[in-house]
């Protein structure tokens, strides 16, 4: 019971940030000017402004709880090996991207003079999130899973700026930069279906309007996951994605249904980009969106916590694939095509050992 409730949380906490991280930079698009001003879309715009803000705070709510949800004791660990300013600067910048979305909010009405000016604290707030927090919470769970991802011990700016350039990371965080677009666009679509009652005909060509640009816009962000979701894949340690891939029946279960849920949003956003946006369609899009946020979190919970396990057992990796070879032989070509396949620059990732040199941290820990 536990297990699901931290499930949902950290589900919850990524949908949020999410909304906040890429909601003000579609608000930009639906801010209407002039006679706009009482239209749709200036509304729609506005009430998407207020609940990216209203994500933001539940997306720092939700996070503080995750850090003391249980087991900790990795995560801890790994927020240990940063020094104390790193956490004052990163609340530093939290706070200037919610001042920022709170000065977007509030001005809404009084700027729309200078629609253009008004805009740079959409996109204040939108970029600061999107550059500093995903890498941070990204490299804090790899060296929570496994300590050994990284030989320093102390882990000062530079050296992070080093580990957010590395192919796992950044895989990872392209996937939650296009995460946001598409949870943005199908949270208009969410937005419209409400405002399908009662509406005149000027508001239902906009509604139209609206509702086919957000479909696009979450749909290619959708089609880009597909080559992201790859990167993400050969970036994994050797054993998750062998559990992905059939070694680990509930991890794989979670990942097809991913996959499957996705493959279905993907056909309902084509509807709608198509014309179909009556509210039936534009509700099943944003629940369906939400079943595939839901899956992939939970298969990205359940791959950390058997790579994690497999780090403090010291289970041997070339003996579990040795076995699972012989047993499935088409299963070993798959596996052995995605290693080729391996971009050069993702050496140093967790595609490579992490046995570090005699007297280093990941040495220690793997001796341990």
């Amino acid at each position: 019971m536990l297990e699901l409730l931290i499930l949902v949380v950290l589900a919850a906490h990524l949908w949020a940030m999410n909304l906040a991280s890429a909601g003000p930079l579609l608000c930009i698009g639906l801010r209407g000017v002039n006679s706009e001003s009482l239209g749709l879309r200036d509304r729609c715009g506005q009430t998407l402004a207020w609940w990216s803000l209203t994500a933001m705070a539940v997306g720092m709510v939700t996070g503080g709880a995750l850090i003391f949800a249980p087991p900790t004791t990795g995560l801890h660990v790994a927020m240990g090996r940063f020094p104390t300013r790193a956490y004052w600067f990163a609340a530093a910048e939290l706070v200037f991207s919610l001042g920022c979305l709170l000065l977007y909010v509030l001005t809404w009405n009084r700027m729309r003079r200078w629609r253009w000016l008004h805009a740079i604290w959409a996109i204040l707030s939108a970029t600061n999130l999107l550059y500093h927090f995903p890498p941070l919470m990204i490299v804090l769970a790899k060296l929570a899973a496994n300590a050994a991802w990284s030989e320093a011990a102390v882990i000062p700016r530079p050296t992070f700026l080093v580990l957010m350039r590395r192919g796992d990371v950044l895989s990872l965080t392209s996937h939650f930069a296009l995460s946001s677009i598409a949870v943005a666009a199908v949270t208009v679509l969410w937005l419209l279906a409400r405002a399908t009652e009662a509406m005149n005909e000027s508001d239902q060509i906009s509604l139209r309007r609206v509702a086919r640009g957000a479909a696009v816009i979450a749909l290619l962000a959708s089609v880009l996951q597909l080559p992201v979701g790859i990167w993400v894949l050969s970036s994994l340690p050797s054993d998750s994605r062998n559990a992905l891939l059939g070694e680990n029946i509930l991890n794989s279960s979670l990942f097809v249904g991913g996959v499957i849920a996705a493959m279905l949003l993907l056909h309902r956003l084509g509807d709608i980009a198509l014309g179909e946006v009556d509210a039936k369609n534009l509700r099943r899009a944003g629940w369906l969106l939400a079943i595939v946020v839901l899956l992939m979190t939970a298969t990205l919970h359940a791959v950390r916590k058997d790579h994690a396990a497999c780090a403090i057992h010291g289970i041997n990796q070339k003996s579990r694939e040795e076995i699972l070879f012989t047993a499935f032989p088409s299963y070993s070509h798959l596996v052995r095509a995605a290693r080729f396949w391996k971009p050069p620059y993702l050496t140093g990732s967790f595609l490579t050992s992490s046995s570090g040199p005699p007297g280093s941290l990941p040495a220690a820990i793997n001796s341990a």
